[in-house]
């Protein structure tokens, strides 16, 4: 055995690696006293962590690596934070945990995970039969990483190992469905009978995310500047539909509408104000611009399967109900619209989002200032 001035005990294994151990305090039960082992590829890397380990100890800043396993608390993590969640949100969390991190790595102790052991779960994520797209495998990461941050707080760990793993990085082109000017009329021609068309129309002109519109009251509007303001929105709970903030500032924001889309709104609130004279008070108590036939709130489940079927039935290519938020904002951008004014009509916390989700359209927009260049001393 080798020892340095203040460095505890330090030998070179057989291996050629160095092991440090310094003593942390005594067993309860036996009364022998605990040892903390620390390992580098030299001696002076082990000589740190000595020292380093000496200051924990020193501060009171040492935990003793619990025994607990992952998967417990992984689970223990996800339900301890239900109430600050959304039900949709927690629920996401709980698929990545139940059928991904427990069933591989749940049954190893926190102690003992690796940052090999989680890139290897990554890796075989994304390779083999059952493979996963790389935004999935991203968000088994942020989970783990998100879970493991919140062990090192609690003392359960010393270390996030997680964070050094190298997640898969987003797809930078990201194949977008959207729709055709031609489509977009073929739809609303087919919708525009339909007791939801103004959902449709709104989804289509203002880019607004689904919960975003089923959220909207009639004190969001204004009919003199032509605006709509976003600052809540519509979600599923455990206990049924309920309201709440958006999520963000950014997503906070003040969205311009046009002739026709006032014109819907004035039609749809008239007919609001003839059913609720014939029913009772009762009727859309929440005073929601967009309601089901009773008067209550329009689940995004019925929304969806409303729209699938006008989709068939305008024979358009079938796409998803977010994807109305995509064609508004393509179609806004080849009509030269400002991506600036996209932006911050979309909800972007940066513009950078905004020009890498519609890249393919931005680039015809460089290749026609390019030709405006190209003239502009004619």
């Amino acid at each position: 055995m080798a020892r340095g001035a203040g460095e505890g005990t330090i030998v070179k294994r057989k291996d050629g690696r160095w092991m440090g151990a310094v003593t942390i305090g005594t067993n309860p039960q036996t009364g022998k006293q605990k040892r903390k082992y620390v390992y580098g590829k030299k001696r002076k890397e082990v000589a740190k962590k000595i020292a380093d380990l000496k200051q924990k100890l020193f501060d009171g800043s040492y935990n003793e690596p619990s025994d607990m396993k992952l998967g417990a608390w992984l689970s223990s993590w996800n339900e301890g934070r239900k109430s600050k969640l959304t039900y949709k949100t927690y629920e996401t969390y709980r698929v990545w945990i139940d059928n991904h991190l427990i069933p591989d790595i749940g049954d190893i102790k926190l102690k003992d995970l690796t940052t090999r052991r989680i890139q290897k779960l990554l890796n075989d994520k994304l390779e083999g039969e059952n493979k996963l797209a790389v935004i999935s495998v991203k968000n088994i990461y942020v989970t783990l990483n998100a879970a493991l941050k919140q062990a090192v707080k609690e003392g359960l760990i010393n270390k996030n190992v997680a964070a050094a793993a190298e997640p898969p990085k987003r797809q930078t082109e990201r194949k977008l469905h959207t729709w055709t000017k031609k489509e977009v009329k073929s739809f609303l021609n087919v919708a525009k009978d339909h007791r939801y068309y103004l959902l449709f129309l709104i989804a289509l002109n203002t880019g607004m995310r689904q919960g975003e519109i089923l959220g909207l009251k009639w004190e969001d509007i204004n009919y003199k500047t032509k605006r709509i303001t976003v600052n809540r929105q519509l979600y599923r709970s455990p206990e049924g539909l309920k309201l709440k903030r958006v999520k963000s500032k950014a997503g906070e924001r003040v969205i311009p509408i046009n002739d026709i889309m006032i014109q819907q709104l004035k039609k749809q609130k008239g007919k609001q104000e003839k059913v609720a004279e014939m029913i009772n008070q009762e009727y859309n108590k929440l005073s929601l611009i967009n309601i089901n036939s009773a008067g209550n709130p329009i689940s995004p489940r019925n929304t969806y399967r409303n729209f699938k079927k006008l989709v068939k039935k305008a024979d358009v290519e079938d796409i998803r109900f977010h994807d109305l938020r995509h064609t508004f904002s393509t179609l806004f951008l080849q009509n030269k619209g400002n991506p600036k004014a996209l932006q911050r009509i979309l909800g972007h916390a940066s513009i950078s989002t905004t020009l890498d989700i519609y890249s393919h359209v931005t680039d015809e927009m460089l290749d026609s200032a390019n030709e405006n260049i190209s003239t502009m001393f004619d």
